[in-house]
């Protein structure tokens, strides 16, 4: 009877040896951070338990999350470090990352520890890109680019360039420790022939760590001539000819001829061209050949407009 109670006895205390990991924190906030700044957080990590604890592995959710463990195994009430290195290089806005530890406590085999950062570059654009459309060819358009300071330093801009782009003007002002770029493109300064395109300027700063950032500018402009309707749609019984007036206007109220036009729909065709100043008013026939059926076609014309000498107008027929 002694014996088993004895043999009882040592089973149970055997049993309550087991390790137990524990740790002062399991998540570090390194705040506000630059991507050029490595930064270092070190979690205590202590056996609580009566039995030997092993940490079998240290696994970073990342390659940008280094680990190095002081050591793998601790005795009873025993400790350690497992430093975390975070390179936020790439990095950009609010980061979480984790690190598994895996370990042979009975009742927490895995654990994970967290780190987060506030990534800040050390200029902060409002945009990368600033879009000018339908811009007047009369008219100057202007848009604003407010770079922030990340770090605290203030934000200089020393010049801004776009080569190429003669229609472009940059001018900046300084408010608090922000700048503010102001971009202006000129329609007016706009080579003839040219309608749309994709700029790309360079912005100069006195900065330490960002000395140049690219700024891209896309454009198109406003139609000198616009159409009325922007569509024709023709609906009706096939087998007759179908006819339709399209009204064109030059913006500016300058006179101009139709030169040419293009359908993309064999036998249609234009006629009927009458022009008072800026208003030209041509009639859109519809053969009576084309089928039933349904069809998206377009209508390309051509003018003597050197700011318009080529306008596309959409024609949808549906022929039952």
């Amino acid at each position: 009877m002694f014996r088993r109670l004895l043999f009882s006895a040592a089973a149970v205390t055997l049993m309550a040896q087991a390790p137990v990991i524990s740790f002062d924190k399991t998540h570090h906030d390194f705040g506000r951070i630059t991507p050029d700044r490595k930064v270092a957080h070190k979690y205590k990590v202590s056996n609580t338990g009566n039995a030997y604890l092993s940490i079998t592995q240290v696994r970073p959710s990342c390659g940008c999350t280094y680990t190095m463990l002081g050591k793998w195994s601790l005795a009873p009430g025993e400790s350690t470090e497992i430093e975390a290195q975070f390179d936020p290089k790439g990095q950009k806005g609010s980061v979480r990352k984790s690190i598994e530890v895996v370990c042979n406590d009975p009742k927490t085999p895995n654990i994970s520890l967290t780190l987060e950062a506030e990534v800040v570059q050390e200029i902060m654009p409002s945009v990368e890109s600033v879009y000018f459309h339908q811009a007047p060819k009369s008219a100057a358009s202007r848009s604003q680019v407010r770079y922030a300071s990340g770090n605290g330093e203030t934000v200089q801009i020393l010049d801004v360039k776009a080569p190429g782009a003669p229609f472009l003007s940059f001018g900046f002002k300084p408010e608090g420790k922000d700048v503010v770029l102001e971009v202006t493109f000129d329609g007016r300064k706009v080579p003839a022939g040219q309608f749309r395109g994709v700029e790309q300027a360079m912005v100069k700063f006195s900065n330490a760590h960002t000395t140049v950032m690219p700024l891209n500018i896309q454009w198109d402009l406003k139609p000198a001539i616009q159409s009325s309707p922007a569509e024709l749609v023709f609906q009706d019984a096939a087998g007759k000819e179908l006819r339709q007036k399209l009204t064109l206007k030059q913006a500016e109220g300058k006179a101009f001829r139709i030169t040419g036009s293009h359908p993309s729909l064999q036998g249609m065709r234009v006629e009927g061209i009458s022009q008072k100043g800026g208003t030209t008013e041509l009639t859109v026939v519809l053969p009576a050949t084309v089928k039933a059926g349904r069809y998206s076609e377009v209508l390309a014309l051509t003018t003597d407009d050197p700011d318009q000498p080529e306008l596309t107008v959409r024609v949808v027929a549906l022929l039952k």
